[in-house]
């Protein structure tokens, strides 16, 4: 619904960090020398419009990709204030021997704490302000078809479930 509107999808990470994801359509271009001519396709030419298919398949990694990226800064700070050496590649954490007990109550301490965060919540509060201008029942007659599509899509939030987050604290395998 995004992309169809003309716009990109974007989001802020918990950390306050925006998200945009580049996927536009592709313009194909040639490109002429002595010996050939080869065909290039730009794909994150801002001025053309939304790629749907890929705006739509992107989000749902991206997101979550986001939401591990701001586990592992948090994670990273937070062994920083405990005086660890603290490594890291996309979603593999590493410190030194003596201090991998430290670096696994850290890690578990900021997994749970950034879980608790209403993220959901804070998502549906950003795409209603970002592309349904701030919807609230009073401005609905106001809106367009396709916007109001958009607003009451993005507010229809998920029930919460009944698992203890607590329990990763103490829970035998979490991160490997």
């Amino acid at each position: 619904m995004i992309s169809k509107s003309g716009n990109t999808v974007e989001w802020l990470t918990p950390l306050g960090l925006p998200v945009i994801q580049p996927y536009h359509r592709s313009k194909p271009f040639l490109c002429h020398s002595n010996l050939q001519v080869v065909n290039l396709q730009n794909t994150h030419d801002a001025n053309e419009r939304p790629d749907t298919m890929k705006q739509k398949n992107a989000f749902p990694p991206n997101f979550i990709h986001s939401l591990d990226s701001t586990h592992m800064m948090l994670t990273s700070l937070h062994c920083y204030r405990h005086g660890l050496t603290f490594v890291s590649v996309h979603d593999c954490f590493w410190t030194h021997a003596d201090t991998v007990d430290v670096m696994n109550k850290v890690c578990r301490e900021q997994f749970v704490a950034l879980h608790s965060q209403p993220i959901l919540q804070n998502l549906s509060k950003f795409l209603l302000q970002k592309y349904c201008h701030g919807f609230s029942p009073k401005n609905a007659t106001k809106m367009s078809p396709e916007t109001l599509r958009m607003a009451l899509h993005f507010s229809n939030m998920p029930e919460t479930g009944n698992f203890d987050l607590k329990q990763v604290k103490d829970s035998t395998y979490f991160f490997s």
